[in-house]
């Protein structure tokens, strides 16, 4: 999903925050990246763009306390694959799960009503209701089996 189709910028005015040149330009390069980055990996986009466009460059620190502060308004989602936390775009689209494999490292997405039974029999169970969720299965793929 790209940014430019998802006006995330009102989503953040509305909420009483401004749209500050850091944030645009983390969500900038998330978009750009097709997928997913590390923090660190954003840190190294930013060092190498602000080399290339002459742009100020952006300190470690800023970059973290923007990419929580994505992440807690639900503009970057946070998923974790091997202990690593990678962040990509949240966005409006429904939610979905990614299914990888640890032989090849590839990933497939999933569509969120995958789990809507599970969701329900949790409910049904314990009383509890999923209400923020991003699955990531790790396995083995068809191929690699």
């Amino acid at each position: 999903m790209s940014h430019d189709t998802w006006n995330y910028q009102d989503a953040l005015r509305r909420a009483g925050f401004r749209v500050t040149p850091q944030r645009e330009r983390i969500m900038d390069l998330v978009c750009a990246s097709e997928g997913r980055l590390t923090a660190q990996a954003l840190c190294e986009a930013m060092h190498e763009a602000a080399n290339a466009d002459g742009a100020p460059s952006m300190s470690p620190a800023t970059v973290y306390r923007n990419v929580r502060f994505l992440t807690e308004r639900k503009l970057l989602r946070a998923v974790e694959v091997d202990g690593c936390t990678y962040y990509e775009l949240a966005g409006p689209h429904a939610s979905h799960h990614h299914l990888v494999c640890r032989v090849c490292g590839d990933e497939i997405e999933i569509p969120e009503d995958a789990t809507k039974t599970l969701y329900e029999t949790i409910f049904r169970e314990h009383g509890f209701r999923v209400e923020d969720d991003h699955l990531v299965l790790a396995g083995v793929c068809r191929d690699c089996a």
